[in-house]
């Protein structure tokens, strides 16, 4: 396994990314497409190298397959491009709600079987260029989306038809009020039925409170009800060794934190960090 950062939002420049990468000691950076273009390619190439660091993923979550425009369509376009200027493998984004409030909000139209075909339509085109330029387009799932269960994150993926389409497992945004006191389990059943579909792991975490109606709210890895010991079996059981598991939506107070969180998994695992 490997270990990568996520720090979009933080208010960080391209110096703090690297230096926030460098104490965490991973190896792999998610950038959004906006912090990829904040300076230039040459710069970006130069810093990594110096730090040995690399990017693993791009963001493209302005693209929302079941509500796109023109603009959101031409970022998603830009992500592939920055990637293959980085070097990066692939670029990430949310695989589609009609909520047009938010990109990871419910919507009553969004668990049908018509949703996952408009949004895997809406996807092709993209998927093409991917294919063109030797990259992937991982796609972000969560239960409030098109990718409500494993079986529509199945579906999707097998009506998109294209190699260049795989899913990021990310195990916190799956969890539903149901799941929340077997989560793990529930997380186990997903990468036994997805398998070589996923590419890319993010690990954050999510923690309920006792209040009415009902509150889940996010936060970082260690603090919520997933055992990251046993995703992190899991996960290299069914993936190649050198997946990424990428540690991200975590405040800078809290990230040395969830980070020695991770790697204690790993350990507890048997899994090796390379």
């Amino acid at each position: 396994m490997r270990l990568g950062l996520g720090l979009g939002g933080m208010g960080l420049d391209s110096q703090g990314l690297i230096e926030q990468a460098k104490a965490q000691g991973v190896s792999g950076l998610l950038l959004d497409v906006s912090e990829a273009r904040e300076q230039s390619i040459g710069d970006w190439r130069r810093q990594l190298a110096e730090n040995e660091l690399e990017v693993v993923q791009v963001g493209a979550w302005a693209l929302n397959p079941l509500l796109p425009t023109p603009e959101t369509e031409q970022i998603a376009r830009d992500a592939l491009a920055a990637a293959a200027e980085l070097g990066a493998s692939c670029i990430i984004l949310g695989a589609g709600t009609k909520n047009p409030n938010h990109h990871f909000c419910g919507h009553p139209e969004n668990f049908t079987d018509e949703a996952i075909a408009e949004a895997a339509a809406s996807l092709k085109p993209l998927a093409r260029e991917a294919e063109a330029a030797g990259l992937l387009v991982t796609l972000e799932i969560h239960f409030a989306t098109v990718l409500c269960d494993w079986k529509a994150c199945r579906k999707y993926i097998e009506q998109i038809d294209s190699p260049a389409v795989k899913i990021n497992l990310d195990a916190a945004n799956m969890i539903r009020y149901y799941d929340y006191w077997n989560g793990s389990d529930y997380i186990r059943r997903g990468i036994e039925s997805l398998a070589t579909m996923i590419e890319t792991c993010h690990a954050k975490d999510v923690v309920m409170h006792d209040a009415l109606h009902l509150h889940i709210d996010e936060c970082p890895a260690g603090e919520g009800c997933l055992d990251y010991a046993a995703i992190i079996r899991q996960v290299d059981k069914h993936l190649p060794p050198d997946t990424y598991m990428i540690v991200e939506h975590t405040p800078l107070d809290r990230l040395p934190a969830a980070m020695a969180y991770i790697r204690e998994s790993a350990s507890k695992a048997g899994v090796a960090i390379v």
